[in-house]
């Protein structure tokens, strides 16, 4: 087993997103009876980063979900394939984790084999690239989550339509992993706009997202609502996505992702 990595630079976006995240988490354990979810995190890269302006750190998700005040039944984090073959022993002792690529049936299986159904779930999915997220694969996470009551799991989704999305849509050797992204071909109308002129560059995100909405509409959720987090005429890194059966989060989350902030250590940093 591999020493754990150590936390990588990463840009002001990236950790201004693991902020709001944090952010996030510990308003929804405020408005929810903690006690009686389970926190649910896919494509985990549980090491942190480090703000290249700042030098200081900034923890992930899963650890922040375990550091609140309001604490969660139980955590089942599921690494990323890049990270998996490291030792997060220390994770390991706070929550369930999974190195098993989730594609795979019977990873599933074991997921959701470990959670009552008399519990909810809050999903939170931060895919790094559109290349490891497959909508057959969300279909199954959230038909497999149901609780006893038929709700389906509450999901925030930072779907990646990011800049290598866009650049490779119109390569014809990258069809078939953005099919298997979006779970059809209706990218294909985007593509074509692009091609045309019709869309420009920074607007072709939207669109893309809207895929992604109108399919959690279609599996039956109660409230989908999605958020573009960059400034206008500006592509982004991510698209936010919210989804649930219990309540409408989008309020919230504009409030959250529109909020100026200020990173750790940056307020000093810019003082002369």
């Amino acid at each position: 087993m591999k020493k754990q990595p150590d936390p990588q630079p990463a840009s002001r976006p990236v950790c201004n997103k693991l902020e709001c995240l944090g952010e996030f988490l510990e308003g929804y354990t405020k408005n929810i009876q903690a006690e009686q979810h389970c926190y649910l995190e896919l494509f985990a890269r549980p090491q942190g980063v480090i703000c290249k302006k700042t030098g200081a750190f900034i923890p992930s998700p899963a650890w922040r979900a375990i550091d609140l005040k309001a604490k969660f039944s139980r955590y089942i984090v599921a690494l990323h394939k890049t990270v998996a073959d490291y030792d997060f022993s220390d994770l390991s002792k706070k929550a369930l984790v999974f190195k098993e690529n989730i594609i795979h049936d019977h990873t599933l299986h074991r997921i959701f084999d470990s959670i009552p159904r008399s519990q909810s779930i809050l999903c939170i999915a931060d895919p790094p690239g559109y290349r490891c997220m497959r909508w057959t694969t969300m279909k199954k996470i959230i038909n497999c989550s149901k609780d006893w009551q038929g709700h389906r799991t509450d999901m925030l989704l930072l779907l990646p339509v990011e800049a290598a999305l866009i650049k490779n849509i119109t390569r014809p050797e990258c069809r078939r992993s953005i099919t298997r992204f979006f779970g059809s071909n209706a990218w294909e109308t985007v593509r074509d706009e692009i091609i045309s002129g019709q869309t420009p560059g920074y607007r072709a995100p939207n669109k893309l997202a809207q895929i992604y909405i109108t399919n959690l509409k279609n599996m039956g959720y109660r409230y989908v609502e999605g958020l573009n987090p960059a400034r206008p005429r500006h592509t982004s890194l991510y698209y936010i996505v919210w989804a649930s059966d219990r309540q409408n989060r989008l309020k919230t989350i504009k409030n959250i992702w529109s909020k100026p902030r200020f990173l750790p250590g940056e307020m000093f940093h810019n003082l002369p």
